[in-house]
């Protein structure tokens, strides 16, 4: 119970306080504060292409650091938190708990991720909001590379269905600015065998073009669905990412 105030034609009768109005022969409503707990999904992508490392730790090391960031938060709150791990399919998954004891099997589950194989997001983000009983939120921590146009249609259809998004995407210093000055070598992590000799200058330009016109199409997708999207380098420092994301957040609310 918050507080009471005066009825007003549209109320309902039954949040009527018939106790004050015998004493003040006036109708008053109670009014209640809202105590629904969150329940939060959280989905690393455990994809290849989350190895990456070269001058910092690994995408994948920085998402599941992220995550467990925001999973004490919010179990420090009451909320339920839940966990899966998606490659190919869906490699773990832990089901939505509250008690603080629940970070305990979050991190065990993110200390034995492994990244490997093709990004398949999609399907496993088809399945995944069904399992949470009520509506929640989903927030996804990927580089975003692969099918991301069949990704954004699974977050589209969870957005739909009532579900707060948020995408963390998540990329290398390197990838951003293509910072190589001599000819190398790019072995792709998600396909055994695929290698390329290039002279990165020769290609910087065309890049850099190509991926600005993916960003921002990732950033279009998720505003025009109504999701968050922050993109996280690995080489910034996560605690001041977090906080400037959440300070945001909540001055929305």
């Amino acid at each position: 119970f918050a507080n009471h105030r005066a009825y007003v034609p549209g109320d309902e009768i039954r949040t009527i306080d018939w106790k004050v109005y015998g004493r003040r022969d006036r109708y008053y409503v109670r009014q209640f504060e809202e105590t629904t707990n969150l329940l939060g999904l959280m989905v690393i992508d455990c994809s290849g292409s989350m190895a990456f490392a070269a001058s910092t730790i690994s995408k994948l090391d920085y998402a599941r650091a992220a995550c467990a960031c925001l999973s004490r938060l919010m179990l420090r709150q009451r909320d339920g938190v839940s966990l899966a791990l998606v490659g190919q399919d869906v490699h773990s998954f832990l089901p939505p708990r509250s008690y603080p004891r629940h970070l305990h099997s979050i991190l065990e589950t993110l200390r034995n991720a492994q990244p490997q194989g093709e990004t398949q997001l999609g399907p496993a983000l088809y399945d995944l909001p069904r399992r949470l009983k009520r509506r929640g939120m989903l927030l996804l921590f990927t580089d975003c590379l692969g099918d991301w146009d069949t990704t954004a249609s699974a977050l589209k259809l969870a957005r739909m269905r009532g579900h707060d998004v948020i995408v963390f995407q998540i990329m290398a210093p390197e990838e951003l600015t293509f910072q190589f000055s001599r000819w190398s070598r790019f072995e792709c992590l998600e396909q055994a065998g695929v290698k390329i000799d290039v002279d990165p200058g020769a290609i910087r330009q065309q890049y850099l073009q190509q991926l600005d016109e993916f960003m921002t199409k990732v950033q279009t997708d998720c505003t025009n669905m109504g999701a968050d999207r922050i993109l996280l380098s690995t080489d910034s420092d996560l605690g001041e990412s977090l906080s400037y994301y959440l300070r945001q957040r909540a001055a929305r609310c």
